[in-house]
């Protein structure tokens, strides 16, 4: 017999950690239930309220239906479908509650294949469906592979291989793309004993090694066993029983610690098959009769009963106790009518050709072996190497579609992150910019502010200054002018009355005022420029200036300053004439220097003197030197006025480009 019934068990692994987003204490907790749920119902039930309780502590959703679902697995293990069912419907109705929809679907699938186990083959089979559906639609990945798996142990028990291994396929493509744990060893393994049963025993070896990795890596031990069970029974076909019993006796070990009385039976069967290809027929009776008794005493294990008592019927066969084989598998035609197994019912016809041909009765003999190779080829016409291969290159080209829809997804959010990026980028800048507009408007306002008031200050103090002027030149016609006067009226007076009136006294006195109008009017506007010319003008300040004080003055300046406007000569003389005055009244300076050069077809002025030069901003920015800036912008031209640390004196420099007289 080379496929048993393993592969329904197999599903009761794909547990729903998946689903777990907890801490890791929690994650803990709900792992040690799962495993206490094969086995131990009182460990069980007292971790499992604990965990719920912890939960709660942590507000943490679904854990209370997870709990609910492994109460249910442990009596589905123990056959109690009843108390199976109740466990799922409350996992249901909490997960419902709690608005968790995964949970809330695998309860149900859980529910839908307790009804298949159950006889309620057709409804469930279409609630599965209809799970799928939902579940793809939904990108439920865990619930998806979960149901590929068991509509496709549906298939096989239905004899519909090639279905099976569809779905199987399918399932492994996603399990694989999705990395869901240990889905694929579970895929791998259901795919080789299709493999194995179509003669593909080389393709089925590397699918059975490649399953038992990857359990062995997720350390999932009752999976572990399932697989190491179908190594043993390779061992059995390449005739390697010892090797086959070291595998077994750690497969049933796993089964009797874990309470599984299924899986031994399993066991015991499959141990029967490698004593009887070793040719120990006792021992191979034995333990195919310990695999009966267990299966008889759960009494719901038709299709894993029908394959006990035709292995037995082989055994007596080999034996030649063909009556005993006769009346054995009188037994496997009812139980085969309840399971409708295709591959059992074959094996039925092969067997009773075999008892016909030992007892000569080739009639019926050759009525069973057409019978058998009937149904035997239309089992093989479902699923060959050929259709493997088809199916696997086709499931082939739907990962490869998969794992580009999920580069393609990858590459969309990629270049929407960038867009993002780029989109960030640009507010950044357009922030920037707008604030270092905003910045330049404040700055500017401030400037502006500044140069208004520093504006409104000069004109003050130049209105002041123009006030102080007109009360000096007041005092100048009233004390001096007016004076001079009044005398030569005086004079003029008594000359009138013929007193003794000298004149040449009146002539003197006129010409000193004269000289005094004419004094006044050098000061309000230099007329000697446009007379004498700017140098001459120049000459004749410094010259008056060392006669009234101690200064000793100089200058140097080029014939070409004359070829200059009158009015830029003028603004020239009054800066010159501002910084000499401010030399003597605030230097303190024994020495000064003006100087202009001519370079490039542009001017600079320099005056110097070596006084005590200014000290503070505030001198700095004085009307003085305010009204010199004036002038300078008047000039066309640009001031630097030299405040070097430790230098002694005063420096002024104006630069500026001509306009013709």
């Amino acid at each position: 017999m080379k496929k048993i019934f393993y592969t329904s068990i197999i599903f009761l692994f794909t547990t729903i950690f998946g689903y777990s987003q907890y801490s890791n204490e929690l994650k803990n907790k709900i792992r040690e239930v799962k495993d206490a749920s094969y086995t131990d119902s009182t460990k069980l039930f007292s971790l499992g309220e604990k965990t719920i309780q912890s939960s709660i502590e942590q507000n943490e959703k679904g854990v209370s239906a997870e709990i609910n679902i492994y109460y249910g697995n442990h009596f589905f293990y123990k056959n109690n479908f009843t108390k199976s069912i109740d466990y799922y419907n409350k996992a249901a109705s909490i997960a419902k509650k709690e608005d968790v929809k995964s949970l809330e679907r695998l309860a149900n699938i859980r529910i839908s294949f307790v009804k298949y186990e159950t006889g309620n083959t057709l409804i469930a089979e279409d609630e599965l469906l209809t799970f799928l559906k939902e579940a793809k639609n939904e990108k439920d990945y865990t619930n998806m592979v979960e149901l590929y798996n068991l509509i496709g142990i549906i298939h096989e028990e239905k004899s519909d291989r090639k279905g099976a291994l569809k779905y199987y396929l399918e399932g492994l493509s996603v399990s694989n793309i999705q990395n869901l744990s240990y889905f694929p060893a579970v895929f791998a393994n259901n795919i080789a004993l299709i493999k194995w049963s179509s003669g593909q025993k080389e393709e089925a070896l590397k699918d059975f090694e490649k399953a038992l990795i990857v359990a062995e890596k997720e350390g999932n031990s009752r999976l572990s066993s399932h697989i190491q069970l179908n190594l043993c029974m390779i061992k059995v076909e390449g005739n390697n029983p010892e090797q086959a019993l070291k595998l077994f006796e750690k497969v049933i070990k796993y089964a009797k610690d874990n309470d599984l009385p299924k899986e031994l039976a399993s066991n015991y069967l499959n141990l029967s098959s490698a004593f009887s290809n070793s040719n120990r027929t006792i021992e191979a009776m034995q333990y195919i009769d310990s695999s009966i008794i267990l299966l008889k005493s759960e009494n719901i294990y038709e299709s894993e009963l029908t394959k006990a008592y035709l292995t037995k019927a082989a055994l007596l066969i080999r034996t030649n106790q063909l009556n005993e084989a006769t009346k054995t598998l009188n037994i496997i035609i009812d139980l085969t009518k309840q399971t409708k197994n295709l591959e059992d019912i074959y094996n039925y016809h092969l067997l009773k050709y075999q008892i016909y041909e030992k007892q000569n009765n080739y009639k019926d003999a050759l009525t069973e072996y057409l019978t058998y190779s009937q149904l035997k080829d239309s089992l093989n016409e479902q699923v060959n190497s050929k259709v493997i291969q088809e199916l696997q290159q086709s499931f082939d080209i739907h990962r490869k579609e998969i794992e580009l829809e999920r580069e393609r997804s990858k590459t969309m959010l990629l270049e929407e992150s960038n867009e993002n990026e780029r989109l960030l980028k640009w507010a950044a800048i357009a922030t920037g910019i707008v604030s270092i507009i905003i910045l330049i408007l404040i700055l500017n306002n401030r400037y502006v502010r500044k140069l208004r008031e520093k504006q409104q200050a000069f004109s003050s103090q130049l209105i002041e200054n123009i006030d102080e002027e007109r009360k000096r030149i007041s005092f100048d016609l009233h004390d001096d002018i007016g004076q001079s006067l009044s005398i030569i009226k005086s004079k003029i007076s008594r000359a009138k009355n013929k007193e003794n009136t000298n004149l040449d006294e009146v002539e003197t006195s006129l010409s000193n005022v004269i000289e005094q109008t004419r004094e006044i009017s050098k000061k309000l506007f230099p007329s000697n420029i446009e007379k004498i010319g700017f140098i001459r003008s120049i000459a004749l300040m410094m010259e008056t200036i060392q006669s009234s004080s101690q200064l000793v003055c100089s200058f140097d300046i080029p014939e070409t300053i004359e070829t200059l406007s009158l009015e830029q000569k003028t603004h020239l003389f009054r800066i010159v004439q501002e910084c000499t005055n401010n030399t003597i009244k605030h230097s303190g300076a024994s020495g000064l220097k003006i100087e202009i050069t001519e370079k490039n077809k542009e001017y600079q002025l320099t005056y110097q003197d070596n006084g005590k030069g200014i000290k503070t901003k505030k001198s700095a920015s004085g009307i003085g030197l305010r009204s010199l800036s004036e002038r300078a912008k008047l000039l066309n031209g640009n001031i630097f006025i030299l405040d070097e640390k430790n230098a002694k004196g005063f420096k002024l420099i104006i630069k500026f480009k001509p306009t013709k007289a």
